[in-house]
């Protein structure tokens, strides 16, 4: 039943209520529907494509402290580079390069030299440089996320928060094969699209595909599309029920409101119900910050020590 057949069935009960009031009603219901429990429904699988890092081999880079102006040599530097995240081994500052040509780029913001403590107008030449990716854009649609699988091992990968990240892993100077992952920059979740991204660490060194589930994020009633539709397992029944009551209520006929909220509780149960039945798995503990804010660390020493699951043959 998509949005226009609701609002019109309620238009014809109650032609004296606004539509802006049945929309409003109609999203307070809907969300309340998909609070109700962790529904099946809104778990979603999506592929995070990575991007390989570019290592400088026989081209270089001239860079000069107070400039955001760098000039490569032996490049062919293209527009694919724009937004990627520059920087020069061995250094930890980051850069994002914000234009670029064949042979030129500009950084975001003035170069800082390689010490620290060099004077404006020192110049750096012939550097070896990398172009890298760290941070990806995840599906439209997506609210959160609920794991993130390693593609060498299956396994899921440490999931960190933005905080939880900047304190384990500092600087993201140092390219490798992602291990862990945290939420990027969320944005507010008034109606899709949703712009999420995704943090991957250590950067990816290669173009890999890591398998991705996650939670979606439920189209609103606004109006403005009349043949959206309620998620598969939202009935219109429970929407109408309860935004029927919600009339009720408004003109005062109290009776009828609570006879259409047995009603919408009725049907809700019984999504419930056949929601439980579909299940299969049990809810996994989660353990208390405590026990899980070194893990990053450890886990990366444990690979470049060889313990864990065998590393990909083609890793260096």
């Amino acid at each position: 039943m998509t949005w226009g057949q609701l609002r019109l069935q309620l238009q014809t009960s109650a032609p004296a209520i606004s539509l802006d009031l049945l929309d409003e009603w109609l999203n307070t219901r809907y969300t309340a529907v998909l609070e109700a429990t962790d529904w099946i429904g809104l778990k979603a699988h999506a592929m995070v494509q990575t991007l390989a890092a570019y290592q400088s081999g026989a081209d270089s880079i001239t860079a000069t402290v107070g400039s955001n102006a760098v000039t490569g040599l032996g490049t062919a530097w293209t527009n694919a580079i724009t937004g990627l995240k520059f920087y020069i081994p061995g250094e930890t500052v980051i850069y994002t390069a914000t234009w670029v040509s064949g042979t030129s780029l500009t950084l975001d913001r003035p170069f800082e030299g390689i010490n620290g403590t060099d004077p404006a107008g020192t110049v750096y030449a012939a550097q070896a440089y990398v172009f890298m990716q760290n941070v990806y854009p995840l599906p439209a649609d997506c609210r959160s996320i609920v794991t993130v699988l390693d593609p060498f091992t299956d396994l899921p990968m440490q999931p960190f928060t933005k905080d939880g990240m900047d304190a384990s892993a500092g600087n993201r100077a140092t390219i490798g094969y992602p291990k862990a992952w945290a939420e990027y920059d969320d944005s507010p979740e008034v109606s899709p699209p949703v712009l999420h991204q995704i943090e991957l660490y250590p950067p990816p060194v290669d173009a890999r595909g890591f398998p991705l589930e996650y939670l979606r994020a439920a189209f609103s009633f606004d109006g403005t599309n009349t043949a959206s539709s309620p998620l598969p397992f939202v009935s219109g029944a429970v929407l109408l029920h309860g935004v029927r009551a919600d009339i009720a209520l408004h003109m005062e006929l109290y009776t009828k409101a609570t006879g259409y909220e047995a009603q919408y509780e009725r049907e809700l149960q019984r999504l419930l119900l056949v929601e439980h039945a579909q299940r299969r798995t049990k809810t996994a503990m989660k353990m208390a910050a405590r026990f899980t804010r070194h893990r990053l660390a450890r886990a990366l020493r444990g690979y470049q020590r060889g313990f864990g699951p065998n590393p990909p043959t083609d890793q260096p």
